[in-house]
């Protein structure tokens, strides 16, 4: 008898931390997994355009960085062009990575809800020795250009980025490296 509520107590905790891992999250819960953390107005059509974003995050996993586009034909069209943002990650005054993210490319686009998804930095959270204060500092250094069509409606978007099928991150050359 000993045994067996052993047995039934080792099952019920090997089946919380199963269903805690970002592989069953993201793959039998991936509407709730994929959840924006960050979804605020950003124009990436006007040089020197800054925002400072707290990122509050519900798993431990890698997050991508997007600009959304209201738009599916930017998706359709393959639209891409020149744009760089700088970035700088700080947690308790102290700056954890900074750095510019990648340009925009036609692989790293993807259609969601009938908008555009822009994917430009993929990076991790909890940040190694950051405090709970973590914030994402944005500022346009090189302007889309090609999205002038849409100034004043883009979006900045920030949402996992890990996928059960690949077992990781989906779009690791866009991960960056800590400082």
């Amino acid at each position: 008898m000993k045994g067996l509520r052993i047995f039934l107590i080792c099952i019920i905790f090997g089946g919380l931390y199963f269903y805690n891992t970002n592989w069953f999250q993201s793959f039998f819960l991936h509407d709730r997994f994929l959840e924006n953390i960050v979804d605020v107005p950003f124009d990436v059509t006007k040089k020197g355009e800054t925002i400072s974003i707290p990122l509050k995050h519900k798993f431990n996993t890698c997050y991508e960085l997007t600009v959304v586009v209201p738009d599916k034909n930017v998706f359709h069209d393959r639209l891409v062009g020149p744009g760089i943002l700088n970035y700088r990650f700080t947690s308790r005054g102290k700056i954890l990575a900074e750095g510019v993210t990648f340009p925009p490319a036609r692989q790293h686009l993807t259609l969601y809800r009938g908008a555009t998804l822009i994917a430009i930095l993929v990076f991790d959270l909890p940040f190694p020795g950051a405090g709970s204060d973590v914030s994402l500092e944005l500022t346009v250094e090189a302007p889309m250009t090609f999205l002038d069509k849409y100034a004043g409606k883009t979006n900045c978007s920030i949402r996992p980025n890990y996928s059960a099928k690949a077992g990781g991150c989906y779009d690791e050359e866009l991960r960056i490296n800590f400082m």
